[in-house]
């Protein structure tokens, strides 16, 4: 198909420019759906200012109902959620709104900016709902779009949060099992990827052990990361196996190991480094 119109009503939405690329966006929700009633459709599309579309969620047999957008925050641009929802509605829809309203809301455990407004199609009126919400400088937009004399419900409520890693991102926990790799620091990271290039795009702490070594250098939840032992992380490909080069940083060092990250906090302006050392983890462990 070389247009997003999936539907007469929702010819409003200007999905047709930008090229579509690899799916290398990790969702940042699962759709719970025990009767079958919706169907997702992860895809990347390359839009316009940044923003891509990365899913489509429709009827079993109807046209498109939900549509997910990222989009990442220059490092050092930091931008609002009401921003956001400027960028969202002014690049995707063309035709003028009405009836606008705003509130923050809760959903997908992330508090975020809930617009809802209307659009008017061939004499038709077209009702919308944008939630946004942000996490470190990944911005996500979910842009409901009701049919006129719709009777079926929000395809929003099959929504729940993905576990145990936000979307944008490959969880690489310390010292646990699960089904991420493990690190040998005693440190939690998300590694997001650039979708054109497949390297690194940014490298987030999202968890410090209590006690560990790591916090008593400092690091806090929310660091990013800018390099590992002075190689800057978007020199990086953004896979992450034993094999690969984050790997052989970050999985199966022996204890006393050390890497240096160069890391810089939110609100500072100044990096500073930071010398990280591996710990040893129990033999059962190594399994994942």
């Amino acid at each position: 198909m070389s247009s997003l119109r999936l539907s007469l009503w929702i010819v409003f939405l200007a999905l047709l420019h930008g090229p579509l690329v690899a799916q290398t966006t990790l969702l940042p929700f699962t759709l719970e759906d025990p009767q079958g009633l919706w169907r997702l459709a992860p895809s990347e599309r390359e839009l316009t200012k940044g923003i891509r579309l990365v899913a489509r969620i429709a009827p079993q047999n109807g046209p498109v109902r939900l549509l997910i957008f990222n989009y990442t925050a220059p490092l050092g641009v930091p931008r609002t959620l009401a921003e956001f929802t400027d960028l969202i509605r002014g690049e995707i829809i063309v035709l003028p709104i009405s009836h606008l309203t705003s509130n923050r809301e809760n959903h997908l455990d992330h508090d975020g900016l809930n617009q809802h407004f209307e659009c008017v199609s061939e004499g038709a009126s077209i009702r919308c709902s944008l939630f946004v919400y942000a996490d470190d400088r990944d911005f996500w937009a979910f842009l409901e779009v009701t049919p006129p004399n719709s009777t079926t419900d929000s395809p929003f409520q099959a929504l729940k949060k993905a576990k145990p890693a936000p979307a944008g991102a490959v969880a690489l926990q310390p010292f646990r099992v699960h089904e991420d790799a493990i690190t040998s620091f005693p440190i939690s990271l998300r590694v997001a990827r650039n979708p054109q290039s497949d390297s690194v795009s940014h490298l987030v702490v999202t968890e410090v052990p209590p006690n560990s070594s790591t916090e008593l250098a400092g690091v806090k939840e929310g660091d990013e990361i800018l390099s590992l032992d002075n190689r800057a992380i978007t020199t990086f490909k953004g896979a992450i196996s034993r094999q690969s080069e984050l790997g052989k940083l970050l999985i199966d060092r022996r204890p006393g190991a050390t890497l240096e990250i160069e890391i810089i906090s939110r609100g500072e302006t100044q990096p500073r480094r930071v010398t990280l050392v591996a710990g040893q983890p129990s033999n059962f462990l190594r399994r994942w």
